[in-house]
C-alpha cells in the first residue's frame, strides 16, 4: 500500500469549517454542565443558609435556651435553701445551708453573663433580643441585691445561733446554781424566793414577745436588788453565802451576757432574720418571674427560627427538585440526539470492522440490526459483495471509518510479522537449557526437553503424565496447589521456589521453579521454569549442619559462662554472710551475758524484797548495777541491729533485680559496714569515701553493690599487701544534672600493661592456682554496660596503684 492510501482524507481547501461531532458533544454537554453548575449553586447556596441557621441555632439559640433552664432550675434550688437557712439551729448546719446558698448564687451569676455574651454574639439589631438583655441585667442586679440579703440573713442567723448557745450556757449554770442552793441549810423566805426567781427566768426565756421578756427581765433585776437587801442583814456565815448566791445570780440572770440578755438578742435576730428571710423571697420571686418571662421569649425566638429553617429547606428543595427534572428532561433530549447522529453510526462501523476481519461478506445493515433492530437480523442477507467501512457523512465518524481501513490493513502485516516471531519464540524454547513446562490444573500442555531429560522422560511421556503433582514429593503438594490458585487470582509472578521432586527410576532431585500466568489455547495457564539444583541443595546442607554444631557448642559454652559468674555471685555473698555472722557473734554473746547477770540481780532483789531483808544501799546497788547492765546490752544490741540491717540491705539488694531510688552516700556506708568483718583483721587499711551526701540515685542498687564489692575485694586480694599500709579510695560525683561518675582507686601493686587489655575478659585471672575464676571484673563489665547502661575504665601504672572511672546515668533506663 502506498504513502497516499495509508492517509486520512483531508477536507477540501476554502470549505468553511464544518459542524461536527465534537462540536455537537460540546454544546450538549455545556448545556448540560450549565444545569449542572445552577443545581450545584442553588444547592451551595441553600447549603450555606441552612448551615448558617444550625449554626446560629446550635452557638446561640439552644444555649440561650439551656442556659434559661439552667438558670431557672439554680432558682429552684435557691427556693428550698433559703428557708432552711433561717431555721438552721447549729453553726455547722448554717455553715453547710449557706455555702450552698452561695455556690448557687454565684452559679447563677455565671449563667446570667454566658447568656450576655450569647446575646452579644447574636443579632444585635433584633428588638426582642434588646428587651432580653434588658431582663438579663435586671436580673443580674436583682441578683447582686439577693446576694447582699442573703449575707445579711447568715450573718443574723450566726448572731441567733451564738446567743442561742450563750443563752443555753447561762441555762446549764442556772440549773447547776439550783443544785448547789439545794443542799444549803434552809434560809425560809430568801429561799423561796430564789427558787422561784430562778423558776421564772426558766420560763421567761421562752418567750417570743420581746416586750415582755424585757419586762420579766427588769422584774428579776428588781427582785435581786430586794434579795441582796435581804442577805445583807442576815447573820454570818450565812448571810455571806446569800450574797454569794446572789451574786452569782445577777451575774447569770441579769448582768451584761447572761440569760435575758442572750434571749433578748437571740430573740431580736430572729425577728430580723425573718425580715430578711422575706424581703429575700420578694427577690427570689422578682429573679424569677424575670427568668421565666427571659425563657418564654427565648424559646419563642427559637420556634420562630426553626420554623424559617423548616421554610427555606421546603422552599428550596422545591427549587432543586425543578431544576433536577429539567436536567433529567435535556440528558433524554442528548440521548436521543446522540443516538441519532452518533451511536447508530458506530455501531454499523463496529460491525462493518468484525465482518471484514472475520472475512465474511455481510450487509452493512447487519450490525445496526445486530445492535438495536432485533426485527431485520433474519432479512437475507447478500453474499455477493464484501462489506464496505461506511464513510458517508463529513465529519469525525467520516475520518474514523478513513482510519479504521488503514488500521485493518495494518493489523494483517502485524499479523504476518507475529506469526513469524512465534516460530522463532518456539525454537528458542525448544532449545533451552532450562526446563520450561506449561500446565493448567497441573496437566501438561507443553514441555521442553530440558525438563523432561530432569525427569529421565521423553517429552511425549510427560505430556502423558496424569498431573504434575505426582513427580513431587508429597509434603510439597499442598503448597504448589496453593500457590497455583494464588497465581491464577493475582497474576503475579511467583519468586523462586525450591521443591524436592522424584524422576522416572525412583531418583530424588532438587529443583527450583518460578512461575507466571500465561493465555494458552484459549485459557490461563501456568508456565514453569524448572532448575536443577541438587547439588547446590546438598552443599548448603552440608553447611547447615556444621553452623548447628557450631551454634550449640556456643550455647552449651554461654550456659557454662553463666552457671560460673552466677556461682561467683553467691561465692561473693556467701562469703558476706560469713563475715557478718562472725561480727554478730560478739555484740550477742555479751547481750546474752548481760542479760543473764540482770536476770541475777532482780532473783536476788527479789528475794530481799520478799524476806523483808530489802536496805536502801542494795536498792541503790542494784540500780547502779541494773543501769551498767541495761547499757550494755543496749549498745551491744544495737550493734548488732546495725550490723544486721547493713547486712540484709546490701544481701537482698544483691540477690534481688529490685530497682527503686536511694541515697548512694548512705548505701556506700552500709555496703562497707557489711563488708568490714571481711578486711577488719587489716589494721593498717584505710577506706576513704568522697560523696555528696545529696547525691540520690534511681537504679539497681543490688547491681552498683555487686560492683563495689567485686571492686574492693579485687584491690584486697591482688593490690594491696595485708602488712602493708595500704588505701582505697571510693569517689562520687556528678557529671552535669543526669550522669554520674563513680570512681575505686588504691595505691597498691598495680597492673601490668601486658595484662591491662584482658581484665574484663571472661576466666582471665593471675591467680589461677590459688583460687581465682576470672569472673570477678567480667561481672562487673556485665553490670556497668548492661544494667547500669554506662561504661568503665580502668588506669593502671605498676607500683602506683590502679582506678576503675565508671559513668552511668543518675537515672537508669528500663531493663
Amino acid at each position: 500500500m502506498d504513502g497516499t492510501a495509508r492517509r486520512k482524507p483531508q477536507a477540501p481547501p476554502g470549505r468553511p469549517r464544518r459542524f461536527g461531532i465534537a462540536v455537537r458533544i460540546t454544546l450538549g454537554l455545556s448545556v448540560m454542565a450549565l444545569l449542572v453548575l445552577l443545581i450545584g449553586g442553588v444547592s451551595m447556596s441553600s447549603f450555606r443558609l441552612f448551615r448558617a441557621e444550625v449554626a446560629a441555632l446550635s452557638t446561640n439559640t439552644l444555649p440561650e435556651v439551656i442556659t434559661s433552664a439552667e438558670l431557672h432550675g439554680s432558682l429552684q434550688k435557691l427556693v428550698a435553701q433559703l428557708p432552711q437557712l433561717a431555721a438552721a439551729a447549729s453553726t455547722p448546719q448554717r455553715r453547710s445551708i449557706y455555702d450552698g446558698l452561695v455556690t448557687e448564687l454565684d452559679s447563677m451569676q455565671l449563667l446570667v453573663a454566658r447568656m450576655r455574651g450569647l446575646m452579644k454574639e447574636g443579632d444585635p439589631g433584633a428588638g426582642e433580643r434588646d428587651g432580653n438583655v434588658r431582663l438579663l441585667e435586671q436580673t443580674r442586679s436583682t441578683l447582686l441585691i439577693l446576694a447582699a440579703t442573703v449575707a445579711d440573713l447568715n450573718a443574723e442567723v450566726t448572731r441567733q445561733i451564738e446567743y442561742g448557745d450563750r443563752q443555753a450556757e447561762a441555762a446549764r449554770a442556772l440549773s447547776r446554781l439550783a443544785a448547789a442552793i439545794e443542799s444549803m441549810p434552809d434560809t425560809g423566805a430568801w429561799a423561796a424566793r430564789i427558787g422561784a426567781l430562778m423558776a421564772r427566768a426558766a420560763g421567761a426565756t421562752q418567750l417570743d414577745h420581746l416586750s415582755r421578756l424585757k419586762g420579766e427581765a427588769r422584774s428579776a433585776e428588781r427582785t435581786l436588788a430586794e434579795l441582796a437587801r435581804l442577805s445583807g442583814g442576815a447573820p454570818d456565815p450565812t448571810g455571806q453565802m446569800m450574797s454569794t448566791v446572789q451574786e452569782e445570780l445577777f451575774s447569770l440572770l441579769v448582768a451584761p451576757g447572761g440569760l435575758f440578755e442572750s434571749a433578748i438578742d437571740r430573740l431580736q435576730a430572729r425577728n430580723r432574720a425573718q425580715a430578711l428571710t422575706g424581703q429575700a423571697q420578694v427577690l427570689v420571686e422578682t429573679v424569677e418571674r424575670s427568668t421565666r418571662t427571659l425563657y418564654d421569649s427565648i424559646r419563642d425566638q427559637s420556634a420562630e427560627r426553626t420554623d424559617a429553617l423548616a421554610a427555606l429547606i421546603a422552599e428550596r428543595t422545591r427549587t432543586v427538585m425543578v431544576l433536577a427534572g429539567t436536567s433529567l428532561l435535556l440528558a433524554v433530549c442528548v440521548y436521543f440526539f446522540f443516538r441519532r447522529f452518533l451511536s447508530t453510526r458506530l455501531v454499523a462501523m463496529n460491525r462493518a470492522v468484525l465482518a471484514r476481519l472475520s472475512g465474511s461478506r455481510q450487509s452493512p445493515h447487519c450490525g445496526i440490526a445486530a445492535a438495536g433492530r432485533p426485527g431485520r437480523a433474519d432479512q437475507p442477507v447478500p453474499v455477493d459483495q464484501p462489506v464496505p467501512i461506511p464513510v458517508d457523512g463529513d465529519d469525525e465518524i467520516t475520518d474514523i471509518g478513513a482510519s479504521i481501513r488503514y488500521f485493518i490493513e495494518e493489523i494483517d502485516r502485524r499479523q504476518q510479522a507475529l506469526a513469524d516471531n512465534e516460530r522463532r519464540f518456539r525454537d528458542l524454547v525448544e532449545g533451552s537449557i532450562q526446563g520450561i513446562v506449561i500446565h493448567r490444573d497441573f496437566h501438561v500442555l507443553y514441555a521442553n526437553d530440558s525438563f523432561a531429560a530432569m525427569l529421565g522422560m521423553t517429552v511425549a511421556e510427560v505430556v502423558a503424565l496424569p498431573s504434575l503433582l505426582s513427580v513431587v514429593a508429597v509434603t510439597e503438594r499442598q503448597a504448589l496447589i496453593e500457590g497455583y490458585d494464588r497465581l491464577l487470582e493475582n497474576g503475579q509472578s511467583t519468586p523462586r521456589r525450591r521443591i524436592r521432586a522424584c524422576r522416572s527410576d525412583g531418583a530424588g532431585l532438587w529443583v527450583e521453579l518460578t512461575g507466571r500466568r500465561v493465555d494458552w489455547m484459549d485459557g490461563p495457564a501456568i508456565q514453569a521454569v524448572v532448575v536443577d539444583v541438587t547439588r547446590e541443595v546438598e552443599a548448603e546442607h552440608a553447611l547447615r549442619q556444621s553452623r548447628d554444631a557450631a551454634e550449640r557448642a556456643l550455647d552449651e559454652l554461654k550456659a557454662t559462662q553463666a552457671s560460673l559468674i552466677q556461682a561467683e555471685k553467691m561465692a561473693s555473698l556467701g562469703q558476706l554472710v560469713a563475715g557478718v555472722a562472725h561480727e554478730v557473734n560478739t555484740p550477742i554473746g555479751i547481750t546474752i551475758t548481760g542479760a543473764s547477770q540482770l536476770q541475777a540481780l532482780i532473783g536476788e532483789l527479789s528475794d530481799r524484797h520478799t524476806a523483808n531483808a530489802l536496805k536502801k544501799s542494795d536498792f541503790q546497788r542494784f540500780l547502779s548495777d541494773g543501769m551498767e547492765m541495761a547499757s550494755l546490752i543496749l549498745s551491744n544490741s544495737t550493734r548488732a541491729a546495725n550490723l544486721v540491717q547493713s547486712f540484709k540491705l546490701v544481701a537482698v539488694d544483691q540477690s534481688s533485680d529490685e530497682r527503686r531510688p536511694f541515697l548512694l552516700r548512705d548505701y556506700i556506708d552500709e555496703l562497707l559496714r557489711s563488708l568490714h568483718p571481711t578486711y577488719k583483721a587489716r589494721t593498717a587499711l584505710t577506706i576513704d569515701v568522697a560523696c555528696p551526701a545529696d547525691l540520690e540515685l534511681d537504679g539497681y542498687p543490688g547491681a552498683l553493690s555487686q560492683i563495689l564489692t567485686n571492686l574492693i575485694m579485687n584491690a584486697l586480694v591482688h593490690a594491696l599487701d595485708p602488712e602493708q599500709p595500704g588505701r582505697i579510695a571510693i569517689a562520687a560525683r556528678l557529671l552535669g544534672p543526669d550522669m554520674v561518675e563513680l570512681s575505686v582507686g588504691d595505691d597498691g601493686n598495680g597492673i601490668a600493661p601486658d595484662v591491662l587489655p584482658k581484665i574484663f575478659d571472661p576466666f582471665f585471672t593471675t591467680r589461677r592456682g590459688a583460687g581465682g575464676s576470672g569472673l570477678g571484673l567480667h561481672i562487673v563489665y556485665n553490670l556497668v554496660t548492661g544494667r547500669l547502661h554506662g561504661t568503665i575504665g580502668v588506669e593502671s601504672r605498676p607500683g602506683e596503684g590502679t582506678r576503675f572511672t565508671l559513668r552511668f546515668p543518675r537515672v537508669t533506663a528500663g531493663a
